[in-house]
């Protein structure tokens, strides 16, 4: 059996080392490689590694500018992320992986099976790769303050103790259910220490340039449309504030009508990966991934 506790590593990417947490599976069992969202961080993943019980192995991948990536350099980028989520697969002999990702991370996962697809098997998006929607007149930079106006402003608080960071996050409406051990690791693990206290291990230029390419990028807008091979998408009922609009539009299951949709009643963009019931559902996805390689 796979030791309970996940192992912490650095694999080098060339001009930088990524922290990588990894779950060990079965001996010979494919592995998932896991990207987390645009402010995430590694250890986003972890309800879903508990769920997956050793069966198959996860790889979760601190992006440049977040978690144990933090002081990795730029140039930020999507397609960046891609070629770093390669050379993390090559580096750990797993291609072709599985290769999941959370929001922002799915347009990750995306670019990845586009630009490396020897590296790359079955994906599984979990509430993102559907390009978000642009109003008009407004500059990515203000379009991202709109979206992302609370989680932007985390990144720039100092906060005096890691007691107020935790009950920043217990009061938001997506965690309306209470903060669970593996959420809370999570959160104190995007901690680091600053004068005056902690802050967040996220750079926010990582963000914004991340960011602007979601909105104006043709090419990464256009990702799921290229996409020849059915991917399973996992979308939650309710958007990043635990109430409507969902940051995938039923409208989109149309349009996408070629890939594996699974719809989870109840959820939100956060609980579809950190609570039991949304994360044993992408537990099953990322499950019958697998067997496709095995």
């Amino acid at each position: 059996m796979p030791p309970a506790t996940p192992e912490q590593i650095h694999i080098d990417v060339g001009d930088a080392e990524l922290g990588v947490v990894r779950w060990l599976g079965a001996p010979g069992a494919p592995l998932v490689v896991a990207v987390h969202g645009i402010t995430a961080n590694a250890w986003s993943w972890a309800a879903v590694a508990r769920l997956l019980d050793g069966e198959i192995g996860l790889a979760a991948v601190d992006l440049r500018g977040r978690g144990a990536s933090t002081g990795a350099p730029g140039p930020f980028g999507i397609r960046r992320h891609a070629d770093d989520v390669a050379t993390v697969i090559e580096k750990l002999s797993a291609a072709p992986a599985v290769v999941a990702g959370h929001s922002m991370g799915a347009f990750v996962a995306l670019a990845c099976a586009e630009r490396h697809p020897a590296a790359v098997g079955p994906l599984v998006l979990v509430d993102g790769g559907v390009p978000l929607p642009v109003p008009g007149g407004m500059s990515s930079d203000a379009v991202l303050d709109a979206l992302l106006g609370p989680s932007i402003e985390r990144l720039r608080t100092v906060w005096p103790d890691r007691v107020s960071y935790r009950t920043m996050w217990s009061e938001h409406p997506a965690f309306a259910t209470g903060l669970t051990p593996e959420l809370e690791r999570y959160v104190l693990s995007d901690l680091v220490p600053t004068d005056g206290g902690f802050r967040s291990s996220v750079n926010e230029q990582a963000v914004r340039t991340d960011g602007a390419e979601l909105l104006t990028d043709p090419d990464m807008r256009s990702l799921l449309d290229r996409r020849a091979e059915p991917a399973t998408i996992v979308r939650a009922e309710y958007g990043l504030n635990g109430a409507p609009p969902p940051l995938i539009p039923l409208v989109a299951i149309g349009r996408y009508s070629g890939h594996d949709w699974r719809n989870l009643p109840g959820t939100n963009h956060y609980s579809v990966l950190f609570d039991d019931g949304g994360a044993e559902a992408v537990a099953t996805a990322l499950r019958q991934a697998a067997a496709i390689l095995a």
